[in-house]
This record gives C-alpha cells, structure tokens and sequence, in this order.
C-alpha cells in the first residue's frame, strides 16, 4: 500500500454538526479546508454516500455533505419535497454557512437540484458535478408510469429487513460487491420514522411528476451559468447513460464522462476514478 493512501485512510473521519436552517434541523459533514466543497445525495440515501469519496476530496477542497431535508440526520418537515424546494434549501445551507461561489457536486435528485439552484442564484457558484443526474430522464407515460408509482409506494410502506433493504440496493450497482454498508445501515436506522416515511413518499412522488415534463427546465439550461460535468456510470439501471446525450444538447458546453462497469451511484461504486474526474475539471481553468 502506498504511502499516500495510508496518509489518507488516517486522516480522521468527517465531523458531524448541525445547523438551523427555517426552523429545521440540518444535519451536515465537514472535512477538510480551503475552497468551499458541496456534496449532495440522492433520494433515499445521505451524506453518508459521501463517505469514500469524502477522504480524496477533503485534500484540496473544505468539504460540506449536508442530509437534505427528509434524509439522514436533519429534520423531516411537513413539506411538499418538490425539486423547487430542494434548490431553495440549497441556497439557504450555503447562506447560512457564509459560503460564497462553491464547488458543488450532486449524484441523482442532488444533481437536479444544484441546477436549480444554479438558475436562479449563478453567482453562489463556481463549477458543478452532476453525478447520474436527474432532470434529462422521462419516467414511463400513463399507466405505465402510474403503475410504477404505486409499486414504489408500496415498497416504501411495506415492513423491511435489512437483508431486503441492502438487496434492493444492490440493483442499483454494476458490482453489488461495491455496495456501501455504511449506506444500508444509515437507511435502516430510518426505518419505522413516519415522518421520514411521509417525506420519502413525498419526494418520489414528485420527483415522477416533475420528470413527466423537462422542456421548460430544458429551455432554462441552455442559460445555466457554471460551468458543468456530467459523470455518469454506463450501466445505471435507474437512469440510464444515453440520457446524458441530452444533458449535451441543452446544457451549454458540458464536459460528459461516462464511466464503465458502473451504476447509479460513480461517487462509491468507483469513487477514485470519479473524484480524479471532479477534481481535474474543477481545477483546470
């Protein structure tokens, strides 16, 4: 082993703080030091998800994972959870922190959601890494897609095992042997909170009906102001790799990395090839 991944597997873990934001509890890792560094979650996971790619990112950047509202450690409210409300929650986090034109990176609804962000606040950044991204993916028209729906929200209220959670999971990987047990773990802790169950249901819900209708939010992009990459694994059974073509048609001079033997989450299943990517496109001019 070398030198330097000793170095890093002995630099101590993340640390663990809150923040109120609107009244709520948000919970937040923080590693690291220098130009500020936002990473945000998909639907269903948290700042956890951050946690392979957290050590690598933490040398050159001051690295800032919160759990979005519904998710993780931060407080569940009763709210619609639309893609809207996530970009806002965005601009209030970095606010409240006092951070200025941040690097962000985001995997799935983390991704739609900095690009939100971005349209309506563009000075609050500096690059984006949209990791599998939402936003360029229409579900499946009526009734197919209705009946989708109502199997995920079936999923989400039947009891679970962890051997059932950690096994769904898995279908969202190339090689479930990457699978992060820290994640399954986190997701397991949660299960039986109605709150949280109320928002998870919230959050598909309408992230569905929102991806039914992206020409507005494509029309929008062709505006976007920072500079993006997209990484986006070749084998995502969620999303799939060819919908990054459409990330290049609306987005303004993207920078699109498919990465192979990979599924929807590039940031664990193949952390280090994704982090060497984000951090040569955020550091070259």
């Amino acid at each position: 082993m070398s030198a330097h991944v000793i170095q890093r597997m002995a630099k101590p873990s993340p640390v663990r703080k809150t923040v109120e934001i609107d009244g709520e509890e948000v919970s937040y890792l923080e590693a690291g030091t220098g130009t500020p560094l936002l990473l945000l979650h998909g639907v269903g996971h948290s700042s956890t998800a951050w946690l392979r790619s957290i050590p690598r990112l933490e040398e050159r950047y001051h690295v800032f994972a919160p759990d979005i509202p519904g998710h993780g450690q931060s407080a569940a409210p009763d709210v619609r959870y639309d893609p809207a409300y996530f970009g806002r929650f965005v601009i209030a986090f970095v606010s409240t922190l006092g951070l200025d034109r941040v690097d962000a990176a985001g995997n799935s609804l983390g991704g739609l959601t900095l690009l939100l962000a971005a349209l309506d606040h563009p000075s609050a950044f500096r690059k984006l890494v949209l990791a599998d991204p939402l936003g360029f993916t229409k579900p499946p028209v009526p009734p197919l897609g209705d009946a989708v729906l109502t199997i995920i929200a079936l999923w989400l209220s039947f009891p679970r095992t962890r051997a059932l959670v950690r096994a769904g999971y898995a279908t969202s990987f190339f090689d479930p042997k990457q699978l992060d047990d820290a994640s399954v773990d986190e997701i397991v802790s949660r299960l039986g909170s109605e709150s949280r169950e109320r928002a998870a249901r919230r959050t598909v819900t309408e992230i569905f009906h929102y991806s039914r209708r992206l020409e507005s939010l494509h029309e929008r992009l062709a505006y976007l102001e920072p500079p993006a990459l997209i990484a986006w694994g070749k084998n995502d059974p969620v999303l799939p790799s060819k919908d990054a073509e459409i990330a290049r048609r609306v987005l303004p001079a993207p920078r699109i990395e498919v990465l192979e033997r990979c599924g929807h989450f590039p940031h664990i299943e193949q952390s280090e090839a994704f982090c060497a990517l984000a951090l040569d496109f955020l550091n070259t001019a």
